[in-house]
């Protein structure tokens, strides 16, 4: 077990940390040849449009070819797009933009193969109660590249040629090959020895458990009201309490922070029931946003910071705990030829929400005052998520009845 965690950390820090990076690369690249702030924001619903798009594809590869080919050839693929784009971009340099745009398309759809065909892949690894372990580890590595990532990026933006830098993001996708290559499979992939499922019955799986249902509902409430924070950080402390943009920096890497110390703890602490971890994240998820809403303005900076931290840092482990048990649950109850299909729509739908929610959190703290949008999203997210957790659980009680 010890090898193929090593191995799985290996892969996934590697992966996410070549993506990432390219992401704040190019990013920053694509600003640069544009100037405009409106293209340059495009990009970021690049990402839910090309998983809701191809949901119905992915979730039938995920579930039909072995979850060890998908991880090599997404991050060789990755490899080779980056190749091209490398050699296009000297051929045919006045389509540069254009270049640039679909090889941002291209990598965001190896990501969202490798990521689902990774969720996937645990129950094959280890046996059932080592699932956990696993998953809280893959939170951990994603959580560090995302710390790394941006930094990473911002140097090599500033001191390396966008050449060399494509080089050397080849490299790293081709080393981590090496480590996916000597992931050992301990079990027979399930999926190979039952019958082939296709993704509308993934479809009638979830309409015939209402449980998961629920759970697909509230991780795409939790990822639009999330943009509250996201969005409602710096108009508190640029704007409203007048702090630096060091503090406000600090305060913003507390979220993965927590999220990378959240995911260690969970390699040692074992959530006993999985629902009810998920329902009472969800539950102090709701708590947080009202309390971001309490007016800060006459307490002193070192209280405020103080404050705003431990918010900060419970949000990332709410985060944590929340996808931890999700996914450990999804393992333990979804058969293992339809979990690709299932992560795929969690996937899919959720992260839709992320550029709606930036979009609508963003004209209502132009429109009102944060201590007013906090409290309310706070209160809206209680009501909704509630009777989803109500009606999730009662499923499953009398599911252990009968």
């Amino acid at each position: 077990m010890l090898r193929n965690i090593s191995l799985i950390s290996a892969t996934n820090i590697l992966f996410n940390l070549s993506v990432t990076t390219l992401n704040f690369v190019f990013g920053l690249y694509f600003f640069e040849l544009t100037g405009s702030a409106f293209i340059f924001g495009t990009l970021t619903i690049i990402g839910p449009i090309v998983s809701l798009l191809l949901t119905p594809i992915m979730a039938n590869i995920v579930d039909r070819i072995n979850h060890k080919k998908i991880l090599i050839y997404s991050q060789l693929l990755a490899a080779i797009f980056l190749l091209i784009y490398e050699l296009f971009s000297v051929l045919i340099s006045s389509k540069k933009l254009l270049l640039t745009y679909v090889l941002m398309i291209l990598i965001r759809i190896c990501e969202e193969l490798f990521s689902v065909t990774l969720k996937a892949t645990v129950t094959q690894l280890t046996i059932k109660n080592n699932y956990q372990k696993f998953n809280s580890l893959i939170q951990s590595t994603t959580a560090t590249a995302n710390i790394l990532g941006p930094i990473l990026g911002g140097i090599a933006y500033s001191l390396i040629d966008i050449n060399i830098f494509t080089l050397g993001s080849i490299a790293l996708l081709l080393t981590s090959i090496l480590f996916t290559r000597h992931i050992y499979f301990e079990f027979e992939p399930t999926q190979e020895k039952q019958e082939k499922i296709n993704f509308l019955s993934v479809i009638d799986l979830i309409k015939h458990r209402p449980e998961i249902f629920s759970l697909i509902i509230i991780a795409m409430f939790l990822n639009f009201f999330a943009s509250s924070i996201n969005i409602g950080l710096p108009v508190l402390i640029l704007q409203k309490l007048k702090l630096s943009k060091l503090i406000y920096s600090f305060l913003e890497s507390l979220t993965s922070i927590a999220m990378l110390g959240g995911g260690m703890l969970l390699v040692v602490l074992q959530i006993k029931d999985q629902l009810k971890s998920i329902y009472t994240s969800m539950l102090a998820f709701t708590i947080i946003l009202v309390l971001f809403g309490i007016p800060l303005q006459n307490f002193g900076v070192f209280i405020t910071i103080s404050y705003i931290s431990v918010l900060v840092l419970c949000f990332g482990l709410i985060i944590v705990f929340a996808n931890t048990a999700m996914t450990t649950y999804l393992q333990d109850t979804v058969p293992t030829n339809q979990q690709g299909g299932v992560y795929s729509i969690i996937n899919a739908i959720s992260q839709l929400f992320v550029p709606l929610g930036a979009l609508g959190y963003g004209l209502l703290f132009d429109k009102f005052d944060y201590t007013f949008v906090f409290f309310i999203s706070g209160i809206s997210a209680f009501s909704l998520v509630v009777p989803l957790l109500l009606r999730g659980k009662k499923t499953v009680l009398k599911g252990d009845k009968s």
